[in-house]
């Protein structure tokens, strides 16, 4: 083994720095070695200037020793720079080969241990290190590799790369690893073809991708070795490594004060070691101090269980379930999560795994006692920075120059912030972002205010804390980006965009892109994927809090209106294009000063994906400050998620809007919206829930006069009763709607009630009659325009197709009902999963088994998706029946109605 230190030489580096390195290399290799079962005295050595090599005894199983030293010279690497300086911090390249060597008066001699030193000052290894952000690079041989790597599971061989070596007389082809940043697994290096694959050639049909959800850690993290070294000794134990097993969850609770850097120290540990849990890395801000409402236990099971794979419609709406789910899917995996901002114990506890391999870090300002006390959690309390440990901070942030050159006041910075990392960070930031500005003026700002000085150093809570600094960080600001950052702290949502902050600015997007950057530049705005902004919990308080303090109500007022009024617009603007063939109830919307364009359904529907989590935090906004008229509107602007999200999150959307009509006394609102939920609870089966606000419906129609709102709400009695399974009693209800959906619309409600009456004549057996009322609901459908629908649509007239015998026709139609669906990604449980149960019969029918089965088996997934599980338990039924009676004729697919709410 032969190991060199990247930039040895750096101008930098004095010779005092030199030797701290050397001397840091020799600790790096020697307590390697020994973790991983070598004794370092046992092998020959020899020092050669900035690198040193190593010869392991020949007798030693290579394989068993490469896999536990790579990892340890990662781990040993990290704890050395998180010891030093930065000019002492050490990035090493290691080659690696097998062979004889000699000895003779001048010490080790032979071509093996040239070619080592040839492969360790190759450029295609300098050039990994250089571009990896990680600590070490690794170079084999291709003998080392064909004999050992590629045969050792643990040194995880499809993570190697070849390349071509051409240095002095060496000619060949080595391998080249990143152990603490690998490469994205490539193909088996054992198949042929593998040894001429160019380096960085994704494997084809890789596994999903594992999450990794951590935020970015911050680029200058320096101190807290001991609160590391403790997280390093609780991680659990590598499977088949160590005699030891894991035997537990392990969790870790991270408590402290506000700004002792809790957060901060979770997520540089966390980005260093996470490489140990291949299954993935979790994280979720519990926002349990800050800001609004700590998030529930249900809204982080949710996010966990979708970055699982687990679609939303199968989420389990119960807390105790969602557990359970999450524990079910993170058994037996090697997993790390990271639970931020936790407000107590009760709001962690439903998020914790239930076996051994994966670890949890929380991190609290409460010292949660109770995981210590019943679940066995290990306890690290944050206190304040060692003054070395404040003064490498700030140095790492002004430059060491810099901070070099005004040393009186660094030293006074960090009197004055009393060394609280949050403090520390966001006051020499201010100087760092600004090159004329010296650190003895940010000092001369901070003693100022002496009232604030003396919250800052009696060791206040973090708001007060932080206060102190913003208020002068924000003083900075010019007059209009100032007022920017105040509106920005209204805003509802988790984050926002580019033309929703000028919607609270009141100006356009192009007169707010550079005022939103000088803001972010400041860092009192954070830039994130996507052109998107979000705050930092305590940056939105304070800046809500400067709104309040410095602008009038009405001022507060019109801004509020102006960011729901454009949410309101874009999300109608949006539905037009999603369901251009659908009617919604009249309302009222205000066009914003600089509306948003949505160009098509792509964007109609991207759009409405990434602003959901906004519209509903803007809709329960404008409820709680009773803005009933914004309210319904954003009721209704929510529509979407009828056909994207769970059944139960639009019940919960349509019963706020509903109140809130109530409130102001608008009926039709009201009998649209109990229309709405009806719909949904009939989807649901909550037949008792549907049935009451349906029969109310009828009787608010009767007083209203609303001809086009009684069509819908005879279609959706006549659907509840298809549901039932009482057909005969559907065709009354259906029957009275078809002669009054004629010309109320774009045509759409005729065809809702046609497709309804095709599906309650198939399932009486009277296909011929159903065959009729399908065709025409097609030919309106695609009149309409009605693109989700026209695939319902297809599927009415395949079945009935199917029951008159002509299997051929409706496995033609489905397969057009599918691919449709497949295009327009939205309900696609009538657009995908219907079709599918109605081919997968016809197939049957005709001995195409195993196709037959596939599209059962997807049919009854898109269901449980879509939170219809009693849909999907009745096709895994039919599945079930062809398994078991292959050669028998079964009935026709089941009649799934169609929705016809508006």
């Amino acid at each position: 083994m032969v190991a060199d230190v990247e930039k040895f030489g750096d101008r930098h580096r004095t010779v005092l720095h030199q030797q701290a390195v050397r001397n840091g290399l020799y600790d790096v290799m020697e307590t390697a070695f020994t973790l991983a079962g070598m004794a370092w005295e046992e092998c020959y050595r020899e020092d050669r200037g900035d690198s040193v090599f190593a010869l392991v005894p020949g007798e030693t199983d290579k394989g068993a020793f490469l896999e536990a030293a790579l990892p340890m010279l990662v781990t040993r690497l990290r704890v050395h720079n998180d010891t030093h300086p930065e000019v002492q911090r050490i990035r090493l390249r290691v080659a690696l080969h097998a062979g004889e060597v000699g000895y003779d008066e001048h010490g080790v001699t032979s071509s093996s241990l040239t070619l080592a030193f040839r492969l360790c000052d190759a450029p295609p290894l300098k050039t990994a290190l250089s571009a990896s952000p990680g600590v070490l690079a690794v170079i084999a041989s291709d003998w080392l590799f064909d004999d050992v790597v590629r045969h050792t599971p643990a040194a995880a061989p499809a993570t190697w790369r070849p390349v071509p070596i051409q240095v002095k007389e060496a000619a060949t082809t080595a391998w080249i690893t990143l152990p603490d940043h690998p490469y994205p697994a490539d193909a088996d290096p054992r198949t042929s073809g593998t040894r001429t694959a160019s380096a960085g050639r994704s494997r084809a049909g890789a596994a999903d991708v594992v999450p990794r959800q951590l935020p970015g850690a911050v680029r200058d993290f320096t101190g807290r070795a001991e609160h590391l070294a403790a997280l390093d000794a609780l991680l659990p134990p590598v499977p088949d490594k160590y005699e030891e097993q894991p035997q537990s969850v392990v969790i870790t609770a991270v408590d402290g004060a506000g700004g002792m850097g809790k957060t901060t120290l979770a997520l540089h540990w966390a980005h260093r070691i996470q490489h140990r849990f291949p299954d993935g890395t979790l994280h979720v801000n519990l926002r349990g101090y800050g800001p609004g409402d700590p998030a529930t236990p249900a809204e982080a099971l949710g996010g966990f269980l979708r970055t699982l794979g687990i679609a939303a419609r199968a989420i389990p709406a119960d807390v105790e379930m969602q557990s359970g789910l999450l524990r079910s899917m993170l058994a037996g995996k090697r997993v790390l999560m990271v639970l931020d901002n936790a407000q107590n114990a009760e709001q962690v506890r439903p998020l914790l795994p239930g076996t051994a391999g994966c670890m949890v870090v929380i991190t609290s300002r409460d010292s949660l006692t109770g995981l210590v006390v019943t679940d066995a959690a290990h306890r690290l309390t944050l206190d304040l920075l060692t003054p070395p440990e404040a003064l490498d901070l700030v140095s790492g942030i002004l430059g060491s120059e810099r901070a070099s050159a005004e040393r009186g006041a660094v030293d006074e910075l960090v009197r004055l912030c009393t060394r609280l990392p949050l403090a520390l960070r966001v006051a020499a930031s201010r100087a760092a972002v600004h090159p004329h500005m010296t650190v003895a003026e940010v000092v001369s700002e901070l003693a100022d205010d002496r009232t604030r000085l003396d919250v800052l150093s009696e060791f206040a809570d973090e708001r007060a804390a932080v206060r102190a600094v913003f208020d002068w960080s924000y003083r900075r600001l010019p007059a209009v980006q100032a007022r920017l950052f105040r509106r920005l702290g209204l805003h509802p949502g988790p984050d926002l965009s580019l033309p929703a902050a000028a919607a609270l600015a009141g100006l356009s997007p192009a007169d707010t892109r550079p005022l939103l950057a000088a803001v972010a530049d400041a860092h009192l705005i954070e830039p994130v994927a996507g052109g998107r902004y979000r705050f930092h919990d305590l940056l939105r308080t304070y800046a809500a809090d400067q709104a309040l303090h410095h602008d009038t109500s009405g001022d507060l007022d019109r801004a509020r209106g102006a960011v729901l009024t454009w949410y309101i617009h874009t999300a109608h603007a949006a539905d037009r294009k999603l369901y251009p063939a659908q009617t919604r109830p009249r309302d009222v919307v205000p066009k914003p000063a600089h509306p948003y364009p949505i160009d098509d359904s792509d964007h109609a529907l991207a759009w409405l994906t990434t602003e959901r989590d906004n519209l509903i935090a803007a809709l329960h906004y404008a409820d709680e400050r009773q803005l009933d008229r914004q309210t319904i509107s954003l009721t209704i602007a929510c529509t979407f998620t009828a056909t994207t999200d769970s059944w139960q999150t639009w019940i919960d959307i349509v019963t706020v809007g509903l109140m809130a009509a109530r409130r102001v006394g608008d009926h039709t609102q009201e009998a649209h919206l109990l229309a709405h939920r009806g719909s949904a609870a009939t989807y649901l089966h909550q037949w008792e829930q549907a049935a009451a606000d349906l029969d109310r419906v009828e009787t608010m129609v009767r007083d209203l006069g609303d001809e086009e709102l009684r069509v819908w709400v005879l279609n959706d009695q006549g659907l509840l009763l298809l549901k039932q399974g009482r057909h005969e009693d559907a065709l009354w209800y259906l029957d009275e709607a078809l002669p009054l959906s004629r010309d109320i619309d774009t045509g759409r409600a005729e065809a809702v009630v046609e497709g309804n009456l095709s599906a309650a004549y198939t399932s009486l057996g009277r296909y011929r009659q159903a065959l009729d009322h399908g065709q025409r609901g097609l030919f309106l459908r695609r009149k309409a325009g009605d693109r989700a629908g026209e695939s319902g649509a297809l599927t009415d007239v395949a079945r009935a197709q199917q029951g008159l015998g002509n299997h051929e026709t409706a496995i033609t139609l489905c397969r057009e009902a599918i691919t449709l669906g497949r295009r327009i990604g939205v309900s696609r449980d009538e657009s995908i999963a219907t079709p599918l149960d109605v081919l997968a019969t016809s197939l049957h029918h005709l001995g195409h088994q195993s196709e037959a089965i596939a599209c059962w088996q997807e049919s009854a997934t898109i269901h449980d998706d879509h939170g219809l599980p009693h849909n999907a338990t009745d096709v895994r039924q039919r599945l079930r029946d062809a398994q078991n009676r292959p050669d028998a004729a079964l009935t026709p697919a089941s009649v799934l109605p169609d929705v016809g709410t508006e």
